[in-house]
């Protein structure tokens, strides 16, 4: 909010924006880019948006919860709560982050069951080069740990933002790569009894003779949202989001996906994805 404003967030300002979308029956508010617990305003702006009676949800990756102070003036506040987890060894963890930062998961995982009260409590995996082959490891953890609602995440490509090999070697697997992991974890969860969901891969990269049950796994949230995410195959405006019409990051449909008897449900390759792999393994289902 800061960096788009240009100026420190006040109270006041937060207050004025939750009137004004409470007057518009809004009664969501989701936090999902950037660390929040790390700005200053963000215990203040919790308080007043559960005055008004918001549901909160809350995307972090968890750099502070381990610590029971900041986790007892926080947690209350929340509803729905999505953990970023990378790794779970401090070595992996600072490869992946760039950084020193390590998140005691153990500790966070401890101060959750004594601190959030709310209703939603997920994991999101993302995916990345250093953490491929630890995310059978990462799974075990979570449901060793009673997390049983987990995302295995594609990584958001942005090419305008990494450059290409950086991207290659750091950051995207490809998607069979992907897959080879994921296929053995679909069955640990099945046995489990683990909620997998896999976003943002497109359907046909899953074996054929599955895929029925794999198209449920990677629609996340809501199966229907897709749906009605082109008009006319033109993209929906990015301003005129509405439980109707929710549309993918970055995502596009390939001239050969319109042969494809899910074209409205899949969300498609990165439209990234060429410029790293190619879309050789986009196979529309016919």
């Amino acid at each position: 909010m800061e960096k788009i404003w240009d100026k420190k967030v006040t109270k006041y300002e937060i207050l004025k924006l939750l009137i004004k979308y409470k007057k518009g029956w809004f009664n969501h508010v989701s936090f999902l880019w950037w660390e929040p617990f790390i700005q200053p305003v963000f215990l203040d702006a919790l308080k007043l948006w559960k005055k008004l009676w918001y549901t909160i949800l809350v995307t972090t990756n968890s750099t502070t919860l381990h610590i029971d102070t900041q986790a007892k003036k926080y947690l209350p506040y929340i509803d729905n709560l999505i953990l970023s987890m990378e790794a779970i060894d401090e070595k992996t963890q600072k490869i992946i982050s760039r950084s020193n930062s390590f998140v005691h998961w153990h500790d966070v995982i401890a101060n959750i069951n004594k601190y959030w009260k709310g209703t939603m409590l997920k994991v999101n995996i993302v995916i990345v080069k250093d953490n491929l082959h630890l995310l059978f490891d990462l799974v075990q953890f979570c449901f060793n740990n009673s997390l049983l609602d987990i995302a295995i995440s594609y990584p958001d490509l942005d090419l305008d933002y990494y450059w290409k090999e950086h991207t290659l070697n750091l950051i995207a697997p490809s998607y069979k790569e992907c897959i080879d992991k994921i296929l053995p974890i679909i069955k640990y969860c099945e046995d489990k009894k683990i909620r997998l969901k896999l976003p943002d891969f497109p359907f046909c990269v899953f074996p054929k003779e599955h895929l029925s049950s794999y198209i449920k796994l990677t629609d996340d949230f809501d199966y229907q949202t897709r749906v009605n995410m082109y008009r006319n195959d033109i993209e929906i405006n990015r301003l005129d989001l509405s439980d109707d019409n929710m549309i993918p990051r970055e995502r596009s449909h390939l001239p050969k996906c319109k042969e494809c008897i899910y074209t409205n449900m899949c969300w498609g390759p990165s439209i990234y994805y060429d410029r790293l792999y190619s879309f050789k393994e986009i196979n529309p289902i016919i």
